[in-house]
């Protein structure tokens, strides 16, 4: 299949770098353009990089210059597709405006997250939510809250016990702030118990996820979630500790056995960024860790897009369990790229 012309906007910041990361020698999508703030116009991708040039395979994308955002200027350009990272007070109406003049648009940004006309999909969770924009030439399909992504893959393999009620406490990487991001004076040797917005996404957004598609809307499921949100002093993942209520009782072999066999569409389709194993499921007492597991999944191209989960305790109808996941790049820009993976894999794009 011919690839398909791509640009980045708001390609300067840790999430639109992160996306020239995952796009870098991409076998579906070739990068003809990169968009940013005004601090960043004119300059190389190199001179802005935040993350190590190994990261950025393409080798001669770090000499790219990035480009003042300009949105008539990119709908005039008419790439086949645009990845948004913009940041939420450019994103609501910048994607809105390209989705209107036909251009898909797959983002990061939770500006346009919760409309009825914008499925919310994590593809091994609900890539069925997909089908709201088919047919359609211009859309916004959006992925979820850093939190919330990895969240949804380790609740999925539980939903056939009737998942009911989650009590979450995420532990959220500095890097989840954007870049410079948190004062060093506030973060180091410090755990700030409070991240503005992000408690309320989980709670809107789960029920999104697992919700049913009829009549070409979603209807949200019944399963609520009490989160806590705290940010501690690590560069990159996410981790969370989640108690699980389900309908019935269950056993050790029966959770082990769902997490251990989970596979969905991504894996069937062998999608370039989906990990062999989306969930990875941990028997040491002490894993998860962000310094050993961040990075987590194969093959090489879905490295940090699994989520790992471990210190599974099960009493009853009560699971509990932690789970890690990498925020910038299976709960940002992974996650965006596996959702466009997937309908130009089904042609829908």
């Amino acid at each position: 299949m011919e690839k398909m012309d791509a640009v980045i906007l708001g390609a300067s910041g840790l999430v639109g770098q992160r996306f020239c990361q995952m796009l870098s020698n991409h076998p579906y999508f070739n990068i003809t353009g990169l968009y940013g703030g005004s601090a960043s116009d004119g300059k190389r991708l190199s001179d802005v990089l935040k993350l190590p040039e190994y990261c950025i395979s393409q080798s001669e994308l770090l000499s790219e210059r990035i480009d003042h955002l300009d949105i008539g200027k990119v709908r005039r350009l008419d790439p086949d597709i645009v990845f948004s990272a913009l940041p939420n007070d450019l994103a609501k109406d910048a994607e809105l405006e390209l989705a209107s003049h036909s251009i898909p648009v797959f983002t990061n940004a939770s500006a346009n997250r919760m409309r009825e006309d914008v499925p919310l999909v994590v593809p091994e969770v609900n890539s069925e939510c997909l089908d709201i924009v088919t047919g359609k030439d211009g859309y916004i399909v959006a992925n979820g809250n850093c939190s919330s992504i990895g969240l949804a893959l380790s609740l999925k393999p539980l939903v056939k016990f009737g998942v009911r009620d989650v009590n979450v406490t995420t532990f959220q990487a500095a890097s989840g702030a954007g870049y410079p991001g948190i004062p060093s004076m506030d973060i180091m040797d410090n755990i700030v118990p409070y991240i503005q917005d992000e408690e309320e996404k989980i709670v809107k957004e789960i029920p999104k996820m697992f919700g049913s598609l009829e009549a070409g809307k979603v209807k949200n499921s019944d399963i609520t979630v009490n989160p806590t949100c705290v940010r501690v002093p690590v560069r990159d993942s996410h981790l969370e500790v989640v108690r699980v209520t389900v309908d019935r009782d269950v056993t050790p072999e029966e959770i082990s056995d769902a997490y251990m066999n989970f596979r969905s569409v991504p894996q069937e389709m062998q999608l370039p960024s989906a990990p062999v194993k989306p969930v990875i499921l941990r028997n040491e007492e002490n894993r998860p860790q962000p310094y050993l597991d961040s990075m987590a999944g194969s093959p090489d191209r879905a490295r940090g897009m699994a989520a790992t989960v471990g210190r599974v305790q099960i009493s009853g109808r009560i699971i509990r369990y932690v789970t890690l996941s990498h925020n910038t790049i299976r709960g940002a820009a992974g996650g965006s790229v596996l959702n466009a993976e997937l309908m130009f894999k089904k042609g829908m794009v």
